[in-house]
């Protein structure tokens, strides 16, 4: 490593645009956001930026800083060559994630124990996926903060998460009106959603703190109603962690608790009570009148499991005990014949990994090389990304 005196005779006669171009590739090479960077060289996001558009050198303290967190030598930022093709070349072959583990560098907070397992027994390469989708929207300059609060307080009880869902529908500007694609509307709203290949969970979320936002990991194999309940459970799972971290209100210590109020607050959200009775009143069934039939044409209208829609029909009085439980006994053995394909067919098309499919084509088409590295590296980890 070069002393401060070498670091500042380096200095001399550089080009501050080359050498803010090398920081930002070689920032994006080791998988920093330029507020992560900023952070770790003990300096506010303004300066850092102003280094990367060339406004400025870095001084010589700044640049052994530098040259540490980045992992390179003091040459390979004043006096770039071919730097970020060998690291990318690398990162590719090895698709192993560069610099510390994913929570205390991003500030990422998982919402539930699901997510310490998908990394620590399916081995999910969540640091690497984050990194890269942060990276993308850096390159994109894509607005990082969701379109939506994720930290509002409320209470933990059916009418205070009945209350909470309908907040939150408004939020997203549907009311009590049946959404055909909550995926589309997710992504919409900013909320980061990857679809990939899980094992042992079939989603989890992580909290983004620096930049207000969620990264929630489905499995994408599940039907599309699965899949749907899971993005509304997590949203459920996010709230829940946030609400914590405010000062008037305590945490969840029970995690059977916890779940049991992310579901609630998913079926109110997916199944809003006044679209659900409109629904049963517009074909005049009566609560001790549902079939297996009447069950799955009503259920398709809100995206959801058989399984749900039933549970949510009882929740709201609209059907009666005995009925409900000769309908889940059915829905159960339609499950055992059926390896838990939904009954019925799915009529739902998600279209996974739109929001990221769209910020790696921009990213592509303006030839950014980490870009073609990303793409790569996402094909290597069958996520597949359409519009």
């Amino acid at each position: 490593m070069k002393s401060a005196k070498d670091a500042k005779r380096c200095r001399l006669n550089v080009d501050p645009s080359v050498v803010g171009a090398a920081i930002r590739d070689l920032r994006r090479c080791a998988h920093l956001s330029q507020g992560e960077l900023a952070s770790r060289l003990g300096m506010r996001q303004g300066p850092v930026c102003n280094l990367e558009r060339g406004k400025n050198l870095p001084s010589a303290h700044v640049l052994l800083r530098l040259a540490d967190v980045l992992r390179v030598s003091t040459d390979q930022i004043l006096r770039p060559s071919h730097v970020l093709a060998e690291t990318a070349s690398k990162s590719v072959e090895a698709c192993e994630p560069c610099g510390p583990p994913l929570d205390p560098v991003l500030g990422l907070e998982p919402v539930s124990p699901a997510a310490r397992r998908a990394m620590s027994v399916d081995a999910v390469p969540v640091e690497i996926i984050v990194r890269d989708y942060l990276a993308l929207e850096d390159i994109c300059r894509a607005l990082r903060q969701a379109r939506i609060p994720l930290q509002l307080a409320f209470t933990v009880d059916p009418a205070g998460l009945t209350r909470m869902a309908s907040q939150f529908r408004t939020l997203f500007g549907i009311g009590d009106a049946v959404v055909f694609d909550p995926l589309e509307l997710f992504e919409n709203y900013g909320l980061r959603v990857v679809f990939m290949p899980l094992t042992t969970v079939n989603h989890f979320a992580y909290y983004d703190a620096p930049n207000g936002n969620v990264f929630i990991f489905v499995r994408a194999d599940l039907n599309p109603e699965k899949q749907i309940f899971g993005l509304a459970y997590e949203l459920g799972r996010i709230l829940l962690h946030t609400r914590a971290g405010l000062p008037s209100e305590a945490p969840i210590r029970s995690e059977a608790k916890a779940d049991k109020a992310a579901r609630h607050f998913a079926a109110c959200f997916l199944m809003p009570e006044q679209a659900v009775r409109v629904s049963a009143a517009q074909t005049g069934v009566l609560p001790h009148e549902w079939d297996f039939e009447m069950l799955l044409r009503l259920k398709h209208r809100f995206g959801v499991s058989a399984e749900a829609f039933n549970y949510r029909l009882l929740e709201l009085g609209l059907i009666t005990d005995d009925c409900q439980d000769i309908l889940r006994a059915e829905i159960k053995q339609h499950y055992d014949a059926h390896a838990f394909a939904e009954p019925g067919k799915s009529r739902r098309i998600l279209s996974p990994n739109g929001r990221l499919g769209d910020l790696l084509y921009i990213a592509l088409r303006r030839n950014d090389p980490e870009a073609r590295v990303i793409a790569a590296r996402l094909k290597r980890m069958k996520i597949v990304c359409e519009r």
